[in-house]
């Protein structure tokens, strides 16, 4: 069988119960194909690189040198095969083993969940992504099989009341009380992992499907009709994993990190779907789940051993896709569904304090490199995971151990004679595999005129291009720096603290603050320098390109966080086309001030909490510990209670229920000046519309 014939025998193949023989060949053939390229141009550069090494003589440094640069090498092959082939394949324009080549609008939809965990996230920007998916759903006409959990782990006071009152306002604007669910959870065990764990234990029976949203997840009604009837032709399938566009920012950080992500990333996605097919990955948020599987094989285990590399899994996704996968289940990758989007942080240093969490997440996960029934394509995607940070610590070894070796010979009187014609090749191949994958990625933009015109035009994509390229090579130096010392903390002992993600619009930090955070990055910078000056002029130009960026560091971190700079390049599709889904409307109002106090003075605020509050049993010391906060509140306004004291009185609902009719009812001079005051703006605010 040839030809178009062929083709659409392998599009029925994908969506089959059992992939035949004749799929796991293709499969297979792909799989090598990838890493023989992969190999064959790793093994060039390690023979053009023992070339240089061994024109001097060999030496136990050079030996370990020679194997460190063999794992950065394969690492950087790897990253630049998966660009080619998925350049080929767009080229191509068909790829007949991907999974939305099975969609059938006509497929009947099945009761799904779209689950949003939250920590002290703001506000606005959550319950206005659920409303942005739910009215996208009610005009399609396809709501009736869909419920919304909003699963709050928030600590905040005020937090909690923003939420509490934030559902209730978008229930009232779509009337969706029995569809839109909000949940708090008294104590925050294990994180997101435990928060959507809990979520299935209690809900998971209802629904056949779970799609997972972080706080920033932006997804269309077609997107998500479109990932359950995925699921439905496709009954192996446990896990569909969309690629995410990045949107929505407005510092120069932020956008050109997304346009940096609009136009490299569908040449890697198109790859790694090329050989990945359905034994791919979990990245946590943006992807629909079938729950049966999900609660029968992806418990997480705690690790042996304390934090940080043991204890609670931090970075669950992973994990739960190789136990998806290990479970007999399919794990997809819907690389080219539209309408999937996330957020990101809005500059250099809340990116860095994300990869300072992700850092430890991802180190947990050698554990399940030693498991036993981990397959060995998921083994691949953990190993791919802790290289995202390992390798930093591996570079700088690296480049320590040519340090090493250039004072030996310096202190030897050794003259440096390397084949130069090695030289000159290794590094032209190393540019290639690092920047490549952008000239591909131009190549292919130029290639459709309609998607280079929502880039803004050639030249403007040429130039973001170029910018962009200029700034990954001086931001690139600092995140080896923080990454180094995040694996070397992690392996000291030293566990992150898991504080609420910067989401949206922000300038960041300023000057002063800036320097009081990165002020050891140049400083180290120039002694590294002086250093390989002593060492070896040659040496100090060979590893300049990495010092530039740390003697920079400082200005790097404060200007990509501005948000007025080079305005009109780095646009994207999604900015200069944006979809309906990422239109602002609506935006949640709130009362100015303090949502704590507003929760005892405002009558819809009171009664909303009071309302959403569990009824329990109240034991004789839990009413008197409240009552007795209760009072001091009272007497004493609320700056007198702590914050662990006032999530302890918000949780009962009887006792703000009385203290807002005492605050209402107490004459004002009976009572303390700071309600008084509170009465009396709150009487002067202008309301808010319910």
């Amino acid at each position: 069988m040839s030809g178009p014939g062929r083709s659409a025998r392998l599009v029925e193949l994908v969506g089959s119960t059992r992939l035949d023989e004749v799929f796991r060949r293709k499969v297979r053939q792909r799989r090598w194909g990838v890493t023989l390229v992969t190999l064959g141009v790793a093994a060039i550069g390690f023979w053009l690189f023992s070339d240089i090494l061994g024109s001097t003589g060999w030496s136990p440094i050079k030996v370990l040198e020679l194997a460190v640069f063999s794992v950065l090498f394969t690492t950087l092959s790897f990253g630049f095969t998966q660009a080619f082939v998925g350049f080929l394949v767009l080229a191509e324009g068909h790829e007949p083993l991907k999974i939305t080549n099975t969609l059938d609008e006509k497929t009947p939809l099945a009761s799904t969940a779209v689950v949003m965990p939250v920590f002290n996230e703001d506000v606005g920007t959550v319950f206005g992504n659920i409303r942005t998916l739910y009215r996208s759903l009610q005009n399609r006409g396809e709501l009736e099989m869909f419920e919304f959990y909003i699963l709050s782990d928030s600590t905040l006071p005020e937090r909690l009341v923003e939420e509490e009152v934030a559902w209730a306002d978008l229930c009232r604007q779509t009337n969706g009380f029995g569809r839109i669910h909000y949940r708090r959870r008294k104590v925050p065990v294990n994180r997101k992992s435990g928060n959507i764990a809990d979520f299935c234990r209690r809900w998971g029976h209802r629904h056949r499907y779970m799609v997972v949203f972080d706080a920033d997840s932006v997804m269309s009604g077609e997107a998500i009709t479109s990932l359950v009837r995925l699921m439905e032709v496709n009954p192996r399938a446990g896990i569909i994993q969309t690629m995410p566009k990045l949107v929505g920012s407005e510092t120069l950080f932020g956008r050109i990190q997304q346009f940096a992500s609009r136009l490299y990333s569908p040449l890697f996605a198109a790859g790694l779907n090329y050989w990945q097919q359905g034994a791919g990955n979990y990245w946590g948020h943006n992807a629909i789940i079938r729950m049966s599987p999900f609660l029968a094989s992806c418990s997480l285990p705690v690790l042996p051993g304390r934090e940080p590399l043991g204890g609670r899994i931090l970075s669950h996704d992973f994990v739960e896709a190789a136990l998806m996968r290990d479970a007999g289940w399919e794990v997809w990758f819907a690389y080219d569904l539209e309408g999937s989007y996330e957020g990101l942080p809005p500059n250099l240093t809340e990116y860095i304090k994300r990869d300072r969490r992700w850092a430890q997440g991802n180190l947990q996960h050698v554990w399940f490199l030693l498991a036993d029934r981990v397959q060995p394509i998921s083994r691949l995607h953990l190993i791919q995971g802790i290289l995202a940070y390992s390798s930093a610590p591996i570079l700088v070894l690296f480049i320590f151990l040519g340090g090493i070796q250039a004072a030996i010979d310096h202190f030897r009187g050794h003259v440096s004679s390397i084949p130069l014609a090695s030289a000159i090749v290794l590094a032209l191949l190393t540019l290639l595999l690092l920047f490549g994958p952008k000239g591909l990625s131009l190549l292919h933009l130029f290639s459709q005129p309609d998607l280079l015109r929502r880039f803004g035009g050639a030249k403007r994509a040429l130039a973001g291009v170029v910018m962009e390229t200029l700034f990954s090579i001086l931001t690139a130096p600092l995140l080896v720096w923080f990454h180094t010392r995040f694996v070397l903390k992690n392996i000291a002992g030293q566990k992150v603290v898991w504080n609420t993600q910067t989401r949206g619009a922000g300038a960041g930090p300023g000057w002063v603050q800036t320097l009081l955070e990165y002020w050891p990055v140049p400083v180290a910078g120039v002694f590294f320098g002086i250093l390989a000056w002593w060492i070896s002029p040659l040496y100090l130009l060979w590893i300049t390109p990495l010092l530039l960026g740390l003697w920079l560091a400082i200005p790097i971190a404060q200007l990509r966080g501005r948000s007025a700079l080079l305005r009109n390049l780095f646009r994207t599709p999604e900015e200069i086309d944006p979809p309906r889904e990422l239109s602002k409307s609506e935006p949640l109002q709130l009362r100015a001030g303090d949502q704590f106090v507003h929760a005892i003075l405002d009558p819809f605020y009171n009664a909303i909490h009071v309302a959403l509050q569990r009824r329990r049993a109240r034991t004789p010391e839990l009413s008197e510990h409240t009552a007795g906060l209760a009072d001091k509140l009272f007497r004493d306004g609320p700056a007198a209670l702590t914050a662990e004291e006032k999530r302890a009185l918000l949780g009962d609902g009887p006792a703000l229920a009385t203290l807002h009719m005492l605050v209402w009812k107490t004459p004002a001079e009976k009572m303390n000046p700071v309600w008084v005051e509170a009465l009396r703006a709150y009487r002067n605010e202008t309301p808010v519309p319910v």
